[in-house]
């Protein structure tokens, strides 16, 4: 058995290139650095490093260790923090990482609700985009990642997650007041063909674009910002027409703004992501239940 202490000082060795300098960064002394290489390398039965010099050099054993101790060292902490995650929900301390208008909109109702109801549940929040919520949630820094996915993206599917429906909810078409189609009720999005665009996140601005492109155009973008106030600063400026979820607009709203629905239309899901290994823990429950219930209640508010 290969103690993780001893791959830990490896791959220390391996990027300082020196045992001092492992030492130096694990806080080891020198001889202790080279007593675990050793003790890894009669693990092993093979050496790992010959000298060059003050400089270490790979035999070719140590080569092919080199080349999986990041890997399996990466799996020992994924591996941990999923045993850690099981300890925590059952203290009832359950960590969620949302997109940032999912945070500003679900989440809070979410949270209050479950305070109301005197569940007994503490709340860690975090913010983050998918995929990045994603992989937070692999590695067990999470234990509920609300998510989105567009309805022409690939549907990825796997073992490790459980994604539960909270909402479709539409694309708007976003324009100033004074726009000539401002008292429409809906838009067409191939009538929009010469106008300039104002574009979200990468993920936004994907969907965009390719709405645009089945709708026979290329659209000109000459703004790009991931903030949704600046966004709707540079409609009402007159400098771009915009998309954006409907979700935006239930907390953020310029007065100068009007929010129209597009033609053909256009959602995209927002769920509630949880490992299936965690999925019928009690805490992961209790929160997903609400989160389901706020996004009832926002869907209504619509």
């Amino acid at each position: 058995m290969i103690d993780t202490r001893h791959l830990v000082t490896f791959e220390a060795a391996v990027r300082t290139g020196t045992f001092a300098g492992a030492a130096r960064e694990l806080g080891y002394t020198q001889p202790g650095v080279s007593q675990q290489i050793r003790a890894l390398e009669r693990n092993l039965n093979a050496a790992l490093f010959t000298r060059s010099g003050r400089l270490l050099r790979l035999t070719d054993e140590g080569e092919a260790l080199a080349a999986q101790v990041d890997a399996l060292l990466a799996g020992l902490h994924a591996t941990e923090e999923r045993i850690a995650a099981v300890s925590r929900l059952r203290r009832g301390l359950v960590k969620v990482c949302a997109f940032p208008s999912a945070n500003a909109t679900l989440v809070p109702t979410a949270i209050s609700r479950m305070r109301d109801e005197h569940l007994g549940i503490e709340i860690e929040l975090s913010e983050a985009e998918p995929p990045e919520s994603l992989e937070i949630l692999r590695r067990g820094d999470c234990d509920v990642a609300v998510t989105f996915r567009y309805e022409q993206e690939t549907q990825t599917e796997s073992d490790e997650f459980m994604s539960i429906l909270l909402l479709r909810e539409p694309l708007l078409l976003l324009m100033p007041n004074s726009h000539p189609l401002a008292r429409r009720h809906t838009v067409k999005l191939d009538e929009l063909s010469e106008e300039r665009w104002v574009a979200g996140c990468v993920r936004c601005r994907g969907e965009f674009v390719d709405a645009c492109r089945e709708a026979g155009f290329t659209p000109r973008i000459d703004i790009t910002t991931d903030d949704n106030l600046a966004v709707q600063s540079y409609v009402v400026s007159g400098l771009g027409l915009a998309m954006m979820p409907r979700m935006v607009q239930a907390f953020l709203r310029h007065p100068g703004i009007r929010a129209r629905p597009v033609l053909p239309e256009r959602e995209r899901s927002v769920m509630a992501t949880v490992l299936r290994s965690n999925r019928r823990a009690p805490a992961v429950e209790h929160t997903i239940a609400s989160l389901t219930r706020a996004a009832e209640q926002l869907s209504t508010q619509a």
